[in-house]
């Protein structure tokens, strides 16, 4: 049998397509994955692939309380092909989950656009993801196509926090460099750099009082904070960093002096001494205020994950341009202000990379996807195999 594949490879464009209409109808916010898990197993068995689920559901549950995160239905879906040939040992991922407002999801296909009637999301992040990585595998199975070992990873959280990769074993993968398929956008788009990521939650103490007998006796915990919030820049700070609030809580009822205010927020950065720098500037806020009203704070610092920065001659990289280039598409390394699966895989040491899947507007009621772009996708999987056994 012949060790090489056909430049470009045709995919089953209508089953693909079928494919991805079925997924997108199957509910999964995040933490309720098992109904699209049970699917995707058996889907992935079919195409020939060992297929076991690990214990992230469990780990969930034990970080549940304290961060409010749901308990979990299900793992990640690891799964295995044995290779025909000598190869690199390539990983392909995407996560099964989607943000909350996937219920019922009714879709619309008009003029090589798929949609929905804006009463929810699509789910094409990151359903198309899935669905063009279990294409590609049905053209291999088909044509019994040549390839070295492949895993394939279907994550779960991935939309509250990157959660199934974190507690993805991923030294026990053993593969060479990997692909996820989850950046919206055209697939020629190679993002092959995005941001450390750090967490910041701030909860400033204050001292109660009636607000119309003795406002005086207290410390209103509402104004130090937003005085401190005052000092700080945030959303865009440079090219490559942006810092932001996102939740501010405070306060029960209108007649008493506000005695506690939480808030939680984040900065990112490619360069991790600048956002190291600007989680330190926000301290330094609530170090220089909160003694002038008198109230005190607490702080508290997480990494959300790691940064990645790639170059063309990084072979994760160089592959992809060649695949793209194979499907006739011009290839851009291109840099991500978001987190996604890649963060967890560069930090933990295997070289990746993440894919453009066509999907636009996505965690909005006006998402969409192109189909010419889900084609692509499919064709970019199985053009990444024939690229890594020409170098064999």
């Amino acid at each position: 049998m012949s060790t090489k594949m056909p430049l470009a490879i045709e995919v089953n464009q209508e089953r693909l397509i079928a494919l991805f209409l079925e997924l997108i109808q199957i509910d999964s916010p995040s933490g309720a994955e098992r109904a699209i898990a049970d699917v995707l197993k058996k889907k992935l068995e079919e195409r020939g692939f060992q297929v076991r689920e690990d214990d992230a559901a469990a780990k969930l549950a034990q970080e549940s309380p304290e961060k409010r995160l749901p308990k979990g239905t299900a793992g990640n879906l690891i799964a295995t092909l044995k290779g025909t040939t000598e190869a690199p040992h390539l990983l392909f991922m995407a996560h099964m989950d989607t943000v909350v407002s996937n219920r019922g999801v009714r879709p619309i296909r008009e003029q090589g656009v798929i949609k929905t009637d804006e009463k929810t999301i699509l789910g094409a992040d990151d359903k198309a993801g899935v669905a063009g990585i279990l294409e590609a595998f049905s053209v291999v199975k088909e044509k019994n196509l040549p390839h070295g070992d492949v895993t394939v990873v279907f994550s779960i959280c991935e939309e509250l926090g990157l959660y199934g990769a974190k507690y993805l074993d991923v030294d026990s993968l053993r593969v060479d460099f990997g692909y996820v398929l989850d950046s919206g956008g055209p697939p020629e788009k190679v993002i092959g750099a995005a941001p450390y990521e750090v967490d910041y939650r701030v909860t400033v103490h204050g001292r109660a009082a009636h607000s119309g007998v003795n406002p005086e006796d207290g410390i209103n915990a509402l104004a130090a904070a937003c005085s401190a919030v005052s000092q700080f820049k945030q959303g865009r700070i440079d090219k490559h960093s942006t810092r932001n609030i996102g939740i501010f809580r405070a306060g029960e009822t209108t007649n008493t002096v506000c005695d506690r205010a939480h808030l939680e927020g984040e900065a990112r950065s490619l360069d991790k001494k600048q956002v190291d720098a600007l989680v330190s500037e926000v301290r330094q806020a609530f170090e220089h205020v909160c003694p002038t009203f008198h109230a005190t704070f607490d702080m508290d610092v997480e990494e959300a994950y790691s940064g990645f920065q790639l170059t063309e001659n990084d072979d994760v990289v160089r592959h992809a341009f060649k695949a793209l280039k194979q499907i006739g598409l011009t290839p851009v390394l291109a840099e991500r202000g978001g987190g996604s699966d890649t963060n967890i895989l560069n930090g933990r040491g295997i070289p990746a990379v993440n894919l453009g899947v066509g999907a636009s507007r996505d965690h909005t009621v006006y998402e969409s996807v192109h189909e010419a772009h889900l084609i692509a996708a499919a064709q970019m999987v199985c053009s990444i195999l024939a690229s890594v056994l020409d170098e064999k």
